[in-house]
């Protein structure tokens, strides 16, 4: 059930038209938080798909579902998986549009959490299926030819496969579009505040919204 953040008596506060416009935002700013989307990308995303049927950001497809003069329905995909559906008024779609969407502040719209831990560093043994937001040290070993891959809706991406190594063990790390041409084979990375993900039953190394990727300087230089 969604978590509505708290109205008070009257008319909702701020240029919403209806309370239902105001959780629809709400919404749309906490799938952006779970999954790792810049929200100022994700409504432009909408609204491509508004006026185009569809539309794609990295890994990330919006597709418009149904659309009549009072509302849309949008199904939104990351990596060709279903993460939400959502049923937007034309009316909130409207004032986004007329928006300075930068402007906006959507930590007001967040969901209260207690803060999250710091990342830990870890080595490559160390990883499991219940780690999450941790550092690496790793070396470039492997890196695939990069391939173009579908997604559900036609957009053509791209997908290099890196293997990524310490002295514990080595992990599969992927890297779309333009975080291809970020990694050399024989790169030393730091990389910081990394998730996993399961692929065919192999945990790799996930590039989320919060993580950063450095090169390390090579000895000698």
């Amino acid at each position: 059930m969604l978590d509505v953040p708290h109205e008070t008596r009257g008319r909702p506060s701020g240029p919403w038209h209806s309370v239902s416009d105001r959780v629809s935002f709400t919404y749309l700013v906490r799938i952006s938080r779970k999954y790792e989307i810049e929200t100022p990308k994700l409504l432009e995303c909408i609204q491509n798909a508004r006026t185009r049927g569809e539309s794609f950001f990295n890994d990330l497809s919006i597709r418009r579902r149904q659309m009549t003069l009072e509302n849309m329905i949008f199904l939104i995909t990351q990596g060709g998986k279903i993460i939400a559906q959502v049923k937007l008024t034309t009316k909130l779609l409207d004032y986004l549009a007329k928006t300075d969407i930068n402007r906006l502040r959507f930590g007001d719209y967040a969901v209260t959490k207690r803060s999250a831990p710091g990342s830990e560093n870890l080595e490559i043994k160390d990883l499991n299926s219940r780690s999450k937001r941790f550092n690496l040290e790793v070396k470039v070993t492997e890196k695939s030819t990069p391939k173009i891959i579908p997604s559900m809706w036609g957009k053509e991406l791209l997908l290099s496969t890196a293997t990524i190594a310490d002295r514990s063990g080595t992990i599969k790390l992927p890297l779309w579009n333009d975080q291809i041409d970020m990694v050399s084979v024989g790169d030393t990375l730091h990389i910081e505040n990394a998730g996993l993900k399961r692929f065919r039953g192999e945990l790799q190394v996930r590039i989320g919204k919060f993580t950063r990727l450095r090169k390390l300087e090579k000895e000698g230089r």
